[in-house]
């Protein structure tokens, strides 16, 4: 399957991880959340990003965070913040970083398109995070990736638009999964992909149909916590994942199936083969013939 040529569009990823101190208020999982994340942009459900449209801070200074935000445009922006955070007495969303609590709109840029993902609590008490199963993936034998080339017309298509997701609702922490393989919020908004059925190969998964089976992967553990769209702008259709069936992604990334089978060319007779042959024949009856005599 490919698209129509299109100009590729300009992707950028920030994937930002803020642990805290070590020995006083550490996340321990925020590690796992980060390299989950980037897992995910690599895979063929997330748009197979290439490791140069991908930034990690880790435990960044606020003079990091800011030379990123404003030296960079992209066509679609994904940011995404495992940490600390808390919510003030007015109701304003802060990140923590090493030397410095900025707010959630201060990771927004000039880009016209952008989904920022914050995996933080929205109290001042111990949250924790993230743990997913590595996807299966294999190379295409020509070097293409139709699922990289869904994702940028996808990004194309969209309208500018802006979106901040949060793990949790007002008030609440994120929680770290019981067994200690993450972050509640983040684990199961990448599991939530997988079970999210489409009709077609590569279509859309947007973040709005991801939330909602994430909520429900949340609940049926027996957590609380309900994550929500906090701020929206615009109408950003840049989908969070695209659909892959696990056997057509095995037949697209094998060498086909016939490239190295010789042609099966009908032969092809001469003009006249026919009447020769019948000569031949009537040739040898009468020697045949002759010989008895």
């Amino acid at each position: 399957m490919h698209y129509i040529k299109k100009i590729a569009p300009v992707r950028k990823a920030l994937i930002i991880g803020s642990p805290g101190t070590e020995g006083v208020d550490y996340l321990y999982s925020a590690s796992t959340d980060v390299s989950n994340i980037k897992n995910h942009l690599l895979s063929s459900r997330g748009g197979k990003w290439k490791e140069k449209e991908i930034t990690v801070l880790w435990n960044p200074g606020i003079t990091d965070l800011t030379e990123f935000i404003q030296n960079t445009f992209a066509d679609y922006l994904f940011i995404y913040y495992a940490g600390h955070g808390y919510e003030t007495a007015n109701n304003e969303r802060k990140i923590c970083l090493k030397d410095a609590d900025v707010s959630d709109f201060f990771l927004l840029n000039k880009s016209p398109r952008q989904l920022t993902i914050i995996d933080a609590c929205r109290e001042k008490e111990y949250p924790a995070i993230s743990g997913i199963p590595e996807e299966d993936e294999w190379l295409h034998f020509d070097g293409y990736y139709p699922e990289r080339e869904a994702f940028d017309n996808y990004i194309l298509q969209s309208s500018p638009g802006k979106k901040i997701i949060h793990a949790t609702k007002s008030g609440l922490a994120s929680w770290e999964n019981k067994n200690g393989r993450g972050g509640v919020f983040t684990t199961s908004l990448l599991l939530s992909i997988r079970k999210i059925q489409c009709l077609n190969l590569y279509a859309p998964i947007s973040i709005e149909q991801s939330l909602i089976e994430s909520c429900n992967i949340i609940k049926r553990s027996g957590d609380e916590q309900e994550p929500e769209i906090v701020y929206s702008t615009g109408f950003l259709e840049v989908p969070f994942a695209i659909y892959i069936l696990r056997n057509e992604a095995k037949k697209i990334y094998s060498t086909p199936s016939g490239i190295n089978k010789p042609r099966n060319i009908p032969r092809k007779e001469p003009a006249g083969t026919g009447a020769l042959t019948f000569g031949l024949i009537a040739l040898g009856i009468l020697l045949l013939a002759n010989n008895s005599e």
